[in-house]
Parts: structure tokens; C-alpha cells; sequence
């Protein structure tokens, strides 16, 4: 399939994506560079946590999951990112989790003002391979329409 642009988009098609596992090596690196949170990064406190060990980040979850969506997505002409929307991390994400990505395309509109582009909104819900969800999030996009050829 070629590029897509903003009038390929169906208000409801969902997509799939690849899944993600997660390892407590990559856990326990992200949150010591990046949320270093005692319960993201190991050792005793994590243990001691209410988790009993060490969970993934929800930036980290985010991220990578990020990945697999824009993966999913193929050759769409994305403008820009406009926003993530509504981030709930429902449930903890364990080392040796295998996450799937549920998306659909949501809130298709075009824009009034710059008619050569339209806004394209994104649902996310995370689930685990016992099928529990663990995240549910949002992102709304900006897209190029279909070129009109000049004459």
C-alpha cells in the first residue's frame, strides 16, 4: 500500500500492531535513566513496594507502545504530533509482560482554516497476555490531505 493520506483514514478501522514484551533489564535501565522512581529501578525498595518487585514505567509502557503504533500505521502523511490525551495506567506492567496495542482511528475532521490537512485522533487500550488492560491513551494527529494535481 502506498502513502495514506488524511482522506484514506476511516473513523473507526482499527489497526493492529506487533507486540511488546518487556524484560526487567530494559525495566529496571529506563527507570534509572528516565523515572527513577524505587519501584521502576529494582533492588530492595522496589521489592518492598506494593508492586513486590520492579514495573515499567508508564512513560516507558508509553514509549514503547508508541513504537508499535506508528509501526502499524505504515506510510501515513503525518504532519505532526498534536497531543497525547488521557494517559491512564490502569495496571502494572511486570517483567516478562507481553503487551498488544487495541487502536482505532477516532475524531477524523478536517481542518477549517488550512483545508489541505485534517486532524486524525488515535484510541489505545494496552492489554496483557492475560488480556487485562494496563494503559489507555490517546493521540490526535496532524495529516496532509491528498494533493490536488495542478493543471
Amino acid at each position: 500500500m502506498g502513502k495514506r493520506y488524511w482522506e484514506d483514514l476511516v473513523e473507526g478501522e482499527a489497526f493492529t500492531c506487533r507486540p511488546v514484551a518487556f524484560d526487567r533489564e530494559g525495566i529496571i535501565a529506563f527507570g534509572k535513566e528516565y523515572d527513577p522512581l524505587p519501584f521502576h529501578v529494582g533492588g530492595e525498595a522496589s521489592d518492598r513496594s506494593i508492586f513486590g518487585g520492579p514495573i515499567a514505567s508508564a512513560l516507558h509502557t508509553l514509549s514503547c507502545c508508541t513504537r508499535v503504533v506508528v509501526e502499524a500505521h505504515g506510510e501515513i502523511a503525518i504532519l505532526s504530533g498534536l497531543s497525547i490525551d488521557e494517559v491512564k495506567a490502569t495496571g502494572p506492567v511486570r517483567p516478562g509482560d507481553v503487551l498488544t496495542v487495541e487502536g482505532s482511528w477516532d475524531g477524523l475532521r478536517r481542518s477549517r482554516s488550512r483545508p489541505d490537512r485534517g486532524i486524525a485522533g488515535v484510541r489505545c487500550r494496552v492489554v496483557n497476555q492475560r488480556g487485562e488492560t494496563v494503559l489507555e491513551y490517546g493521540y490526535r494527529y496532524l495529516v496532509a490531505c491528498r494533493p490536488t494535481d495542478s493543471v
